[in-house]
């Protein structure tokens, strides 16, 4: 029986990819999981159009990920957290306070792009990472106590 995989089946498959399997793994393991579903031309046409939707997506999300880059190469974001007198955070910067700091500016950013290579725990300059699949640019924050 040919399937459509819905997800990554080891020893089988990646996700929607058709892969030809026995019927009895079909319907009693793969469906029932719902890691799979019969190849069907209507099933067929609906992941053909999930990709295209995925592409567009995530052509968008990459553009959209460029331009705040460039907005934010010469800029440094200013992020205020509580300190104690010596300068050392109750807590560690969070992405979202940085997503934050770049809403600010008028830059969209995802919690998911913002990458530390350590934990921010001083106040200070630091660099952050931002991070969207290949494109990683350095991004300079100044985290200041309240």
């Amino acid at each position: 029986m040919k399937v459509i995989l819905l997800q990554d089946v080891a020893k089988l498959g990646r996700r929607h990819s058709v892969v030809e399997v026995p019927d009895g793994r079909a319907l009693n393991q793969l469906m029932p999981r719902k890691l799979a579903v019969p190849a069907t031309p209507e099933n067929l046409k609906r992941i053909e159009a999930q990709f295209a939707h995925d592409a567009t997506t995530a052509k968008a999300a990459e553009s959209r990920f460029i331009a705040a880059c460039k907005q934010l190469k010469d800029v440094t974001l200013l992020v205020t957290v509580t300190a104690n007198k010596e300068g050392h955070l109750f807590q560690a910067v969070k992405p979202s306070e940085v997503v934050a700091a770049a809403g600010v500016q008028g830059v969209v950013l995802e919690d998911s792009e913002v990458s530390f290579a350590a934990p921010i725990k001083m106040t200070g300059e630091h660099t952050v990472t931002l991070v969207h699949g290949d494109h990683h640019t350095p991004l300079s924050i100044e985290v200041k106590a309240k």
